[in-house]
């Protein structure tokens, strides 16, 4: 059964950290070939909406700024600064300030490093005609198009951003199933808030032609947004009336994609929206206006959360009842560490999701730990568990199992 539809407090933004050097940011929208955006410069879109450069991601217990961090190239709002809203090597980061971002005249954009090959943002594209170049738009989309002949305009757009999504739902960006490549287009939740590798969630349209939106869970269906339409009673649009603005959600097809995309009724106002997948299969969603009548508003469509907890902080993922587990039983944050009955998980997870489903699954185990890289830590019957608020200069969380009745 689907998760029902929870309005719950944003409570978790990561701290995003970009470009490291106070060097002043190159006053232009576009790269061409033969140009190169090095690790402290960035690109600006005309209207001063997004901004695309290179960043590191950390929590706020282990804020860092230096040049050895793992750094990323991607896309943000300045109207939201702390959050990415696309990035390009999501797989293969830069363990340094080496990093710099060039596209060459077949419209391949790629980071060089030192020491180390090159990483392909995007696959090459054949017998081009004339010049290219990559701008940053007002959207959040970076577009890759060929140069007009004879001095005109912009060409054909070659390759797109929003056609590459990461974890965040932009206004007009598609998410859907490409025509001609056979291909689904949908977001996809990170590994953690520090590692933008995929992890277990998936957001995209239904396969079975339904106007509705699904979350995926490793494959299984997770959450169902309900039959959508502009002026529909679903739940998903009563939710999203609460919020300062007005939502339009528009289901077509067109000769490229069968797909769905939202975008926001013209108010007074900049206004910007995202629809982030988050580690937990949650969709945050995150308006704001510049206007003194609703400056923000940030809330979560969330599902397996309770009424019935003991806890408000009950970490919300929704598991199928066990032999062990009828479906009472939560995993409660605690800072802190567990002592004894101690053992590791195998492979690599999808990140907290699997540790919690990993945990559920296993009768004897009472209590985990998610790491950022995908690890996971378990704790068996006979453990206690030792609270403090650090250890050795670093918070731990661990999730310990309670029940609601």
């Amino acid at each position: 059964m689907a998760p029902s539809l929870i309005l719950v407090p944003l409570i978790l933004i990561p701290i995003f950290l970009g470009s490291v050097s106070a060097n002043p940011p190159l006053k232009t929208d576009t790269l061409k070939p033969g140009q190169q955006l090095r690790d402290w410069e960035t690109l600006i879109s005309a209207g001063e909406v997004f901004t695309l450069g290179f960043f590191t991601l950390t929590e706020p217990s282990t804020f860092i700024r230096s040049s050895a961090a793992l750094r990323y190239i991607g896309i943000w709002s300045q109207s939201d600064p702390t959050n990415p809203v696309w990035v390009g090597n999501p797989t293969e980061s830069v363990s340094d300030s080496s990093g710099s971002l060039s596209i060459d005249t077949n419209g391949v954009l790629k980071i060089t490093r030192a020491n180390a090959s090159p990483i392909m943002v995007n696959s090459p594209h054949l017998s081009l005609a004339g010049n290219v170049s990559a701008t940053l738009l007002d959207s959040g989309n970076f577009v890759i198009r060929e140069t007009g002949r004879g001095g005109g305009g912009p060409g054909q757009v070659l390759w797109q951003s929003f056609d590459q999504p990461t974890n965040v739902l932009l206004p007009g960006m598609k998410i859907g199933f490409n025509l001609k490549t056979k291909k689904e287009v949908s977001v996809t939740s990170w590994t953690s808030n520090q590692v933008p590798v995929p992890g277990a969630f998936r957001l995209g349209l239904d396969p079975s032609g339904a106007n509705q939106l699904l979350v995926w869970r490793h494959g299984e269906i997770y959450w169902s947004s309900g039959i959508l339409t502009n002026n529909g009673s679903s739940q998903l649009t009563l939710e999203l009336s609460r919020s300062c603005v007005a939502y339009e959600f528009k289901f077509d097809s067109d000769k490229h994609m069968k797909y769905f995309s939202y975008s926001i009724k013209k108010t007074k106002g900049s206004i910007f929206s995202s629809w982030l997948l988050d580690t937990l299969g949650r969709i945050a969603i995150t308006t704001t206006i510049k206007r003194k009548t609703c400056f923000s508003s940030f809330f979560e469509i969330s599902g397996p959360c309770k009424t019935d907890l003991k806890s408000s902080s009950a970490i919300c993922i929704t598991e199928k009842p066990t032999a062990c587990r009828k479906g009472s039983e939560y995993f409660e944050p605690r800072r802190g560490n567990m002592m004894d009955n101690v053992y590791y998980g195998g492979r690599l997870s999808s990140g907290i999701s699997d540790c919690h489903g990993s945990c559920w699954r296993n009768c004897s185990c009472i209590a985990f730990q998610s790491f950022p890289r995908g690890q996971c830590l378990y704790w068996g019957k006979g453990s206690t568990f030792v609270p403090y608020d650090t250890f050795n200069n670093v918070e731990q969380i661990v999730y310990v199992l309670d029940s609601a009745k």
